[in-house]
Protein backbone atom coordinates (compact mmCIF):
# COMPACT_ATOMS: atom_id res chain seq x y z
CA UNK A 1 0.00 0.00 0.00
CA UNK A 2 2.95 2.35 0.49
CA UNK A 3 4.76 1.48 -2.75
CA UNK A 4 3.81 4.87 -4.26
CA UNK A 5 6.03 6.54 -1.62
CA UNK A 6 9.19 4.68 -2.65
CA UNK A 7 12.04 7.01 -3.54
CA UNK A 8 10.32 10.15 -2.30
CA UNK A 9 11.99 12.58 0.10
CA UNK A 10 10.42 13.68 3.38
CA UNK A 11 7.88 10.88 3.48
CA UNK A 12 7.78 11.23 7.27
CA UNK A 13 8.61 14.49 9.03
CA UNK A 14 9.07 15.24 12.72
CA UNK A 15 8.09 18.65 14.09
CA UNK A 16 8.83 19.82 17.61
CA UNK A 17 6.25 21.77 19.57
CA UNK A 18 8.71 23.37 21.96
CA UNK A 19 10.53 26.71 21.86
CA UNK A 20 8.92 28.65 19.00
CA UNK A 21 5.52 27.02 19.46
CA UNK A 22 5.55 27.48 23.22
CA UNK A 23 4.75 23.91 24.22
CA UNK A 24 6.44 20.57 24.57
CA UNK A 25 6.54 17.34 22.65
CA UNK A 26 6.47 16.73 18.93
CA UNK A 27 4.33 15.42 16.13
CA UNK A 28 5.00 13.15 13.20
CA UNK A 29 3.47 13.90 9.80
CA UNK A 30 3.27 11.54 6.88
CA UNK A 31 1.08 9.58 4.52
CA UNK A 32 -1.96 7.99 6.17
CA UNK A 33 -0.64 4.47 5.49
CA UNK A 34 2.63 5.23 7.30
CA UNK A 35 0.94 6.93 10.24
CA UNK A 36 -1.45 3.98 10.56
CA UNK A 37 1.55 1.65 10.58
CA UNK A 38 3.26 3.66 13.33
CA UNK A 39 0.09 3.79 15.44
CA UNK A 40 -0.40 0.04 15.15
CA UNK A 41 3.24 -1.05 15.53
CA UNK A 42 4.48 1.51 18.05
CA UNK A 43 1.60 1.44 20.54
CA UNK A 44 3.78 0.98 23.67
CA UNK A 45 5.92 3.96 22.64
CA UNK A 46 2.95 6.11 21.67
CA UNK A 47 1.08 5.47 24.90
CA UNK A 48 4.19 5.89 27.04
CA UNK A 49 5.06 9.26 25.49
CA UNK A 50 1.71 10.71 24.46
CA UNK A 51 1.32 14.44 25.05
CA UNK A 52 -1.13 15.66 27.63
CA UNK A 53 -4.44 16.87 26.17
CA UNK A 54 -3.42 20.42 27.14
CA UNK A 55 -0.15 20.21 25.16
CA UNK A 56 -1.98 18.72 22.17
CA UNK A 57 -4.46 21.62 22.16
CA UNK A 58 -1.68 24.18 22.74
CA UNK A 59 0.26 22.76 19.79
CA UNK A 60 -2.82 22.81 17.58
CA UNK A 61 -3.54 26.44 18.51
CA UNK A 62 0.10 27.48 17.98
CA UNK A 63 0.04 25.98 14.49
CA UNK A 64 -3.22 27.81 13.73
CA UNK A 65 -1.68 31.11 14.88
CA UNK A 66 1.33 30.53 12.62
CA UNK A 67 -0.96 29.95 9.67
CA UNK A 68 -3.30 32.86 10.42
CA UNK A 69 -0.66 35.42 11.46
CA UNK A 70 2.40 35.10 9.19
CA UNK A 71 3.56 38.57 10.25
CA UNK A 72 4.83 37.01 13.48
CA UNK A 73 7.51 34.99 11.68
CA UNK A 74 8.56 38.00 9.62
CA UNK A 75 8.79 40.20 12.73
CA UNK A 76 10.86 37.59 14.55
CA UNK A 77 13.26 37.31 11.61
CA UNK A 78 13.63 41.10 11.74
CA UNK A 79 14.62 40.82 15.44
CA UNK A 80 17.13 38.08 14.57
CA UNK A 81 18.62 40.23 11.80
CA UNK A 82 18.76 43.28 14.07
CA UNK A 83 20.56 41.34 16.81
CA UNK A 84 22.96 39.92 14.23
CA UNK A 85 23.75 43.37 12.84
CA UNK A 86 24.23 44.89 16.29
CA UNK A 87 26.45 42.05 17.48
CA UNK A 88 28.41 42.08 14.22
CA UNK A 89 29.13 45.75 14.73
CA UNK A 90 29.89 45.52 18.46
CA UNK A 91 31.43 42.05 18.92
CA UNK A 92 32.44 40.81 15.47
CA UNK A 93 34.65 38.09 16.99
CA UNK A 94 31.59 36.34 18.47
CA UNK A 95 30.01 33.90 15.99
CA UNK A 96 26.22 33.92 15.73
CA UNK A 97 23.74 31.18 14.84
CA UNK A 98 21.43 33.19 12.60
CA UNK A 99 18.37 31.81 14.38
CA UNK A 100 16.19 33.03 17.22
CA UNK A 101 18.09 30.80 19.66
CA UNK A 102 21.58 32.31 19.80
CA UNK A 103 24.32 30.45 21.67
CA UNK A 104 27.15 32.84 22.59
CA UNK A 105 30.09 30.62 23.52
CA UNK A 106 32.14 32.06 26.36
CA UNK A 107 34.16 28.96 27.26
CA UNK A 108 34.93 28.61 30.98
CA UNK A 109 32.00 27.73 33.25
CA UNK A 110 32.74 30.38 35.90
CA UNK A 111 33.14 33.19 33.36
CA UNK A 112 29.91 32.17 31.64
CA UNK A 113 27.86 32.10 34.81
CA UNK A 114 29.37 35.39 36.03
CA UNK A 115 28.54 37.04 32.71
CA UNK A 116 24.99 35.64 32.80
CA UNK A 117 24.52 37.05 36.32
CA UNK A 118 25.79 40.48 35.23
CA UNK A 119 23.47 40.56 32.21
CA UNK A 120 20.53 39.44 34.37
CA UNK A 121 21.38 42.16 36.92
CA UNK A 122 20.79 44.65 34.09
CA UNK A 123 17.26 43.30 33.69
CA UNK A 124 17.88 41.06 30.66
CA UNK A 125 16.85 37.41 30.83
CA UNK A 126 19.85 35.60 29.36
CA UNK A 127 20.80 32.18 30.76
CA UNK A 128 24.16 30.56 31.22
CA UNK A 129 24.44 27.00 29.91
CA UNK A 130 27.26 24.76 31.16
CA UNK A 131 28.22 21.08 31.35
CA UNK A 132 26.74 18.55 31.34
CA UNK A 133 24.28 20.28 28.97
CA UNK A 134 27.16 21.33 26.68
CA UNK A 135 30.69 19.91 26.31
CA UNK A 136 33.35 20.96 28.80
CA UNK A 137 35.00 24.25 27.81
CA UNK A 138 32.06 25.40 25.65
CA UNK A 139 29.82 27.03 28.26
CA UNK A 140 27.66 29.68 26.70
CA UNK A 141 24.98 32.25 27.10
CA UNK A 142 21.69 31.31 25.49
CA UNK A 143 19.88 34.27 23.99
CA UNK A 144 16.29 33.49 23.05
CA UNK A 145 14.90 36.22 20.82
CA UNK A 146 11.13 36.53 20.91
CA UNK A 147 8.51 39.07 19.95
CA UNK A 148 8.21 39.88 23.66
CA UNK A 149 11.45 41.86 23.32
CA UNK A 150 11.20 45.20 21.55
CA UNK A 151 13.76 46.35 19.01
CA UNK A 152 15.11 48.76 21.64
CA UNK A 153 15.61 45.85 24.07
CA UNK A 154 17.42 43.82 21.41
CA UNK A 155 19.78 46.74 20.81
CA UNK A 156 20.23 47.19 24.57
CA UNK A 157 21.18 43.53 24.92
CA UNK A 158 23.91 43.95 22.29
CA UNK A 159 25.13 47.08 24.08
CA UNK A 160 25.27 45.29 27.45
CA UNK A 161 27.08 42.30 25.92
CA UNK A 162 29.61 44.63 24.30
CA UNK A 163 30.25 46.31 27.64
CA UNK A 164 30.53 43.10 29.67
CA UNK A 165 32.00 40.59 27.21
CA UNK A 166 35.00 38.95 28.85
CA UNK A 167 38.52 39.11 27.43
CA UNK A 168 39.46 35.45 27.75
Amino acid sequence: MAHHLEGRDNVVTLHTLGKALGGSGALICGARVLIDFLVNRCRPFIFATAPSPLMAVAGQEALAILEDEPWRQAALQERVALFGAEMGRRLPQVPLSGSQIVPLIVGPDAATMALAAQVQARGLDVRGIRPPTVPEGTSRLRVSLTLNASEAEVIRLAEVLEELWPDL
